[in-house]
């Protein structure tokens, strides 16, 4: 359809004119526009005869990926014959999917199979046969085949991952010719199984109403970008009913009458296998569509037959069944805790008899299904000992929280093994830990001394303000050897933030993750802060004793003050890498600035508040005097006012409009109450109350 141009102004006179240039100038900027792209040249994406579902959902993947970098017609075709005609043309699939891509690796056109590159592999290709040309997008299955589309994408295209999350528009390019593109073989990832764990999630299923409930346009964005980071499996956890979601009181008063959404957590499923991501479903008792009670978790040897029916109703009679991989841990199947009998049981004797009793049910009603033993501290000491899962289970060790390990295994004992790793914590779940470079050297020792590349879980809990991290765990478990985390965080940076902002960036992000020693962060300090709170609003003659029981030698000014100092360090590199970028501002300040500014805030607050419990503490042992009265009621106006600093920084949020309500305090993670002006009012009623008191005496 031609452009129609209006002719309904007056031709002669100044104001017609003026209207007609106007008019013409106006014209002249579109054309200029449509020009910069292709929509003369338009691109066909054929997919083999046989392609799987998969393949169709990532050739449309990169037909929209095509139309945004180039805006070009393009179209998606089922194989012909033959290749023929103008245009460009573009074949996806794998020897078994398209007969076009057998016919020309049996010519010796192209060289793949599903031996070569391998299973997750694929190869890259610009094949002519006289005048015709096509772009050959082959992978040796249909994870190579997903692979090897997206590696095109990124390579040649410039499509970020991570683009619904960061906000960052794509960048359009003029003249692309996908002729152009160099052959190139796609590896296969290193770790064949890179799986996503969706846990302690609450802001992000907080997004939009119902609360406590990924709505499907965010479980798409998340499944899309997972996908692209070489992610090929995802735990469900959150969305099949977290026990505190139904049982502590915070979750009931922001959700009353919470019920998991089973006929959405089917719908999760089906997009997750649509987009090549196997799901993954730990077997543990605790979650809401059918739980067992905390008195049957705690005896395994009376409770059996109720463990064994609720297992089977998962596998029979929910969306679990339809899960590819089971996980189970050896510990508390209710509470994310030690298992601890009251029954007087052996543990080792316990979970060899609880994972032999999972074998043999996976095997009937899930024959062929992966199965995983994820151990914990109290797992790994039992392992260590005389814990032995069947061998068809993968052993996969857990860090600390922090990408570290606190113990490590005796001996491997003939176990495929593997990691579960964080790149985020409950501890730090509001504000990052960046750390690339342990990822490098931890990563890479767990590999050398126990070959733990048989499968990686990374726990993100909400997602975007751990994208760093994410993404470095992905590039390792794809290329060990070629990654390099001091590499990949100046390029990360650089990528996002531009050259001239990328120093400080990481100058920010290495500070802020000095300031998280002794495996604190953001979410540690806030139950710090509600402990001084506690012992504010009852302070009495028994107070000091008390807070030493609270508190002991971890809470002291020493430790705070230091990181104090990282934190205003993390800051101040920030603030000047904000004058800095030069394009997309939003997401540094979302991703950089705000979480430096958030922790800063809070740790300014809880140093008033531990200056004010030390005075009090230490004036408590004699009268109140007038001026000791004048200095607690100083200190906590100035706690007051930083509070109310806190709450203005929530209240103006991310600068990214999809996430802006984000750390909205009513709808984030309750991690045991977030501080509000009404403690800080029982503070100064308990202060006037004690002051009245010394008077009196």
């Amino acid at each position: 359809m031609g452009l129609i141009i209006s002719s309904g102004y007056k031709k002669t006179g100044r104001f017609g004119k003026a209207a007609f240039l106007k008019q013409f100038l106006a014209l002249g900027m579109m054309f200029l526009i449509l020009s910069s792209f292709q929509p003369g040249k338009k691109y066909t994406i054929y997919q083999g005869k046989e392609s799987s579902a998969v393949e169709k959902a990532t050739c449309r993947d990169l037909k929209l990926d095509v139309e945004k970098v180039t805006g070009a017609q393009v179209l998606i075709a089922e194989e012909p014959a033959a290749v023929t005609g103008n245009g460009y043309h573009i074949l996806v699939g794998s020897p078994t999917s398209s007969h076009l891509i057998a016919d020309y690796a049996k010519r010796g056109l192209i060289s793949v199979s599903n031996r070569y590159p391998g299973p997750r592999g694929g190869v890259i290709q610009v094949i002519s046969e006289g005048q015709q040309k096509v772009l050959v997008l082959a992978g040796s299955d249909d994870e190579g085949v997903q692979n090897t589309v997206y590696a095109f994408s990124h390579g040649q295209l410039a499509v970020d991952p991570l683009s619904y999350w960061t906000g960052i528009p794509q960048k359009k390019k003029t003249g692309f010719d996908p002729y152009a593109t160099p052959a190139k073989v796609i590896k296969p990832p290193a770790v064949p199984v890179i799986c996503y764990f969706e846990n302690d999630v609450d802001e992000l299923a907080n997004l939009k109403q119902p609360y406590l409930e990924y709505d499907m346009e965010t479980w798409k964005a998340m499944i899309n970008s997972l996908r692209r980071m070489h992610y090929n499996a995802i735990q469900l956890f959150d969305m099949l009913g977290r026990p505190e979601f139904f049982i502590r009181e915070p979750y009931k008063k922001l959700r009353p009458g919470y019920h998991a959404n089973m006929a959405l957590v089917d719908s999760f499923i089906d997009y997750a296998h649509l987009k090549g991501m196997k799901v993954q479903v730990d077997l543990s008792l605790g979650y809401e569509i059918k739980s067992i009670t905390d008195q049957e978790a705690l005896c395994w040897s009376q409770y059996k037959g109720k463990w064994i029916s609720t297992w089977i109703y998962y596998l029979t009679e929910t969306p679990l069944g339809k899960a590819d991989i089971y996980s189970l841990r050896p510990r508390n199947q209710v509470w994310d805790r030690a298992y601890v009998s009251s029954c007087g049981e052996q543990k080792e004797t316990v979970f060899n008899e609880v994972f032999a009793s999972v074998d043999s049910i996976l095997n009937l009603y899930k024959p062929g299904a992966q199965k995983i033993c994820i151990c914990y501290d109290d797992g790994m000491e039992i392992f260590n000992q005389n814990f032995r899962p069947p061998k068809d289970f993968t052993l996969v060790w857990s860090d600390n929280g922090y990408g570290q390990f606190s113990t490590l295994p005796l001996d491997t004992r003939g176990y495929d093994f593997g990691t579960y790793m964080h790149a985020g914590f409950w501890k730090n779940h509001s504000v990052q830990d960046p750390y690339p470079e342990r990822i490098d050297s931890v990563m890479n020792f767990m590999a050398k001394n126990f070959k733990a590349t048989r499968y990686l879980q990374v726990n993100g809990q909400t997602f975007r303000p751990f994208l760093l991290n994410l993404q470095a765990f992905s590039q390792w478990a794809y290329d060990p050897v070629s990654f390099n985390g001091e590499d990949f965080y100046h390029q990360w940076a650089e990528h996002y933030f531009g050259t001239e902002a990328a120093p400080f960036a990481v100058a920010s992000m290495k500070a802020l993750h000095l300031a998280q020693f002794d495996r604190n962060g953001y979410v540690q300090n806030l139950s710090e802060i509600r402990g001084l709170i506690n012992f504010l609003q009852e302070v009495n003659n028994e107070s000091p004793s008390r807070f030493t029981k609270l508190f002991g030698e971890k809470l002291v000014p020493t430790e705070l003050q230091e990181r104090r100092r990282y934190v205003k360090q993390s800051l101040d590199e920030a603030s000047k890498g904000m004058a800095r970028v030069r394009t997309h501002p939003a997401f540094y300040y979302d991703y950089v600035y705000l979480p430096a500014k958030m922790y800063f805030q809070l740790l300014e607050f809880e140093n008033t508040l531990l200056e004010l419990a030390l005075f009090e503490k230490k004036e408590i042992t004699g009268p109140l005097h007038q001026s000791a009265s004048s200095k607690a009621k100083e200190l906590l106006s100035q706690a007051a006012s930083q509070l109310q600093i806190i709450y203005k920084t929530f209240q103006e949020g991310n600068q990214e409009s999809k996430f802006k309500n984000w750390y909205d305090p009513a709808r984030r993670r309750p991690n045991n109450g977030f501080p509000d002006m009404e403690m800080i009012q029982k503070i100064r009623e308990h202060l006037i109350a004690q002051e009245k008191d010394s008077q009196n005496k």
